[in-house]
Order: C-alpha cells, then sequence, then structure tokens
C-alpha cells in the first residue's frame, strides 16, 4: 500500500470523526473494534511516514504528518509535542501556539497538553500565561519537572513567593531530591532566575534576523 493511501484513509477517517451522525450514532461493538483497528494501523503508517521524512530533512512535511496524526487520533501527545517544536524550529511560533491549543478539547484531563502549553509561555517570555497552564498541569499527576517548571515561571514572572512556596512543597514531598533544595538555597542567598526564557528568545530573534523575518 503506497503512502498515498494511507494519507487518504487519514482524511476519510478525519471527516468520519467529524460527522455528527457518526459521532452520535450507537456502533456495534464488533464494527466499532474495527474502526479503532484502522485508525491504530493509520496512525502507525502516518508516524512511517513521518520518519522518512524527519532523515530526508523535510520537515514541512512532518508537520503535517503531525497534523494528519492529531486529526486520526486526537489524543496522541507525541504530535502535538512534535509538531509544535518543528513549528517553532520552522519559526513558526503562531502555528506551535494554535496547533497546541487545538490538543486541548481532546486532552484536558491529562497533565500533557497543560505542561506543553505553559512550556511553550514560559520559553516565550509569557510567564503569566505559563502559570495559567503549568498550574493545571500539576494537579493531575504530572512528573516532578513540570512543578519544577512551574516554580520557574513564578519566579521569571517577579512572584518570588510563589516559587519559594513551591520549591519548599517539592523539597516536603520528596526530601531526597536535591534540585528543590538547590534552588531554595539560591534563591535566599539573593541570585537571579534562570535565563532560559531570554536565552531562547535571543537565539530565536537571532535566527529571525539571519533568515531575513521582522
Amino acid at each position: 500500500m503506497t503512502k498515498q493511501f494511507f494519507l487518504g484513509i487519514a482524511a476519510l477517517l478525519a471527516t468520519l470523526i467529524a460527522t455528527p451522525v457518526f459521532a452520535q450514532s450507537d456502533v456495534p461493538e464488533e464494527s466499532a473494534y474495527a474502526l479503532q483497528n484502522m485508525f491504530a494501523v493509520t496512525r502507525d503508517k502516518l508516524w512511517e511516514c513521518n520518519d522518512k521524512f524527519w532523515h530526508r530533512g523535510e520537515y514541512e512535511r512532518c508537520i503535517a504528518m503531525m497534523r494528519l496524526i492529531t486529526q486520526v487520533d486526537p489524543h496522541d501527545m507525541d504530535a502535538y509535542d512534535n509538531g509544535a517544536w518543528l513549528m517553532q524550529n520552522q519559526l513558526r511560533d503562531e502555528d506551535a501556539e494554535a496547533f497546541l491549543l487545538d490538543g486541548l478539547p481532546g486532552n484536558s484531563d491529562t497533565y500533557d497538553i497543560y505542561f506543553a502549553l505553559g512550556y511553550f509561555y514560559y520559553i516565550h517570555e509569557r510567564p503569566d500565561e505559563a502559570i495559567d497552564y503549568l498550574a493545571i498541569a500539576v494537579t493531575l499527576e504530572p512528573p516532578m519537572f513540570a512543578w519544577h517548571t512551574l516554580a520557574h515561571a513564578y519566579e521569571y514572572a517577579g512572584d518570588v513567593d510563589s516559587a519559594l512556596s513551591v520549591w519548599t512543597l517539592r523539597a516536603a514531598v520528596d526530601p531526597d531530591n536535591p534540585v528543590p533544595h538547590i534552588q531554595i538555597d539560591r534563591i535566599m542567598s539573593g541570585e537571579p532566575p534562570s535565563d532560559t526564557p531570554g536565552m531562547v528568545s535571543r537565539a530565536r530573534e537571532e535566527r529571525k534576523a539571519r533568515a531575513g523575518i521582522q
């Protein structure tokens, strides 16, 4: 079967998802299982196509694959993460933000999409928006780094008290983890916050300048 065949199937499945009759009908169990299998096979084949494009450096085609994958499987957070990263790498920050926001309705019960959006806003020097999403992410059983990013976002926004509160909470929850203790000591000694957002922003502006993008 050709790549074009799977792209056609992906488009058909995406159309089915958006069809009200399909969404509201009682689909027999066997038919539902067959459809799920078709979705899974199509998604996997699209990932295979993406790998080929990636190794050839055809990143815009990779982005197209990520869009198709999320149409077939709106819960595929790897596609949202990879697609948004590629868009940013192509200096398409607005597209990356919109793509992540598109993933929110289908993934609102897990930390992943909230963290992805929070981190996006953090590295784009929009700490207040980052805090909004990261504060939700940490309520959904995230890994430790989500809490760490929230603390950094608070500090970058100038809210040192909230940053310290997060680090203190994490130190109490996970006393063997040295990171919260190191960060508390750093803040108490008056050292500045992480400049990760600034470094990313400067690198992005330099790339735009080289590419002649205003």
